[in-house]
């Protein structure tokens, strides 16, 4: 494993060889690459598959490299933490008991069956405020007020919604948005610009750097 002092000097040179060998420059000037001064709970985004592990049991976590097997991540080192809460552990937490609670199955990309393929979670660095999005192979997810009542015990919650995807596509997000409870979206900062932000936004997921690339 790299230090991360190292990991800046690979990406640099893996930016300037890109620069020479695709692009076709020589001598190129450039200035140090600005590292990040704390180096997890950064990430202001998360989507996480949902299927079932070798016992049966929904599971949720990252796709293996390469492949769509699942491996289990109870927590996530780059997820924000908001006052220290793990918000993204404690959302994972609520949908699969109610999706055990409730029979809810998880999507099987095989068989192209079953109901929650994806859980998307938005997080505001300055606003605090926390969007959920259950990402479904269905018209309406069963029983969804009992999951909207339990997601809004979490602080911050403000806007939770289904997003619709009945494709047989590795595309995690449909084009549909339902929304069950909020404004449809989160409001966030970079510097002093204020942003709404939907379940379909794009949104540079590491705010961060993003205001610091901004102010240079």
């Amino acid at each position: 494993a790299l230090s991360y002092d190292q990991q800046l000097v690979f990406k640099t040179n893996k930016v300037k060889g890109h620069l020479e060998r695709i692009g076709g420059f020589t001598d190129i000037p450039m200035e140090p690459i600005i590292g990040m001064d704390e180096l997890f709970h950064y990430r202001n985004k998360a989507q996480f598959p949902v299927g079932r592990d070798r016992d049966g049991n929904i599971a949720s976590g990252f796709y293996a490299g390469r492949t769509h097997s699942i491996i289990k991540v109870e927590k996530c080192l780059l997820g924000m933490e908001p006052d220290g809460l793990d918000i993204n552990a404690s959302v994972m937490h609520i949908v699969k008991t109610f999706m055990k609670i409730e029979g809810i199955k998880p999507y099987d990309e095989n068989k192209h069956s079953g109901i929650v393929r994806h859980v998307l979670i938005r997080i505001g660095a300055k606003t605090k405020q926390v969007m959920v999005s259950i990402v479904i192979n269905a018209d309406k997810l069963p029983n969804s007020q009992i999951l909207v009542e339990k997601l809004m015990e979490i602080p911050g919650m403000t806007d939770i919604s289904i997003n619709i995807n009945k494709e047989k596509s590795n595309v995690i997000l449909g084009n549909k948005i339902v929304t069950l409870q909020g404004p449809g979206y989160i409001e966030d900062y970079i510097g002093d610009v204020k942003f709404r932000i939907s379940p379909l936004s794009f949104f540079q997921v590491n705010p961060t750097q993003t205001e610091k690339l901004r102010s240079e």
